[in-house]
């Protein structure tokens, strides 16, 4: 927990100052932050003594999350990585203007059966859950898929302990 404080933190830390292709260090009372941006600005690093958080373009690699990625689907932002002693964490955004129904019909076929936890429509919005593991295990993998306002969103995260 202390992690994701400190790269909170950092992370506010960075906006208010306006990050860029450079690196500072912030001290807490938990310890020092470095904070590390690249000279694209589009991937920031924070190294605190509990880990290493990046976020950003370059933060997650798809294709070693060993889940499924919807075909055409591009990333809103990138994603985020924490490497800390508690464990691994990646968390990827991506979207597609391809219809709910469509995404979530591909990833009932490419997950494994028994995976679908979540699967609702209330009105004009829609959203499903795979899963296999908990957050509680040695490692879980997770897909949400959202549809609201015309797009559909996919949000992986795969985790280990």
């Amino acid at each position: 927990m202390r992690v994701i404080s400190a790269v909170t933190l950092a992370l506010l830390v960075c906006a208010l100052t306006s990050c860029s292709g450079h690196k500072q260090t912030i001290i807490t009372k938990d310890g020092a932050a470095t904070v590390e941006t690249n000279q694209t600005n589009d991937t920031t690093t924070i190294t605190t003594n509990g880990g290493t958080a990046v976020v950003g373009k370059n933060a997650v690699d798809l294709s070693k999350l060993d889940v499924p990625v919807y075909p055409g689907a591009s990333s809103l932002s990138g994603g985020l990585s924490v490497q800390s002693n508690e464990g691994n964490q990646q968390i990827a955004m991506l979207t597609t203007s391809d219809s709910f129904d469509k995404v979530y019909a591909w990833y009932k076929n490419h997950m494994p059966a028994g995976s679908e936890k979540l699967h609702m429509t209330s009105g004009g919005s829609s959203m499903a859950q795979f899963a296999i593991g908990t957050e509680t295990n040695k490692h879980f993998k997770s897909v949400m898929i959202t549809q609201a306002t015309g797009k559909t969103a996919i949000q992986i995260v795969v985790g280990s302990k």
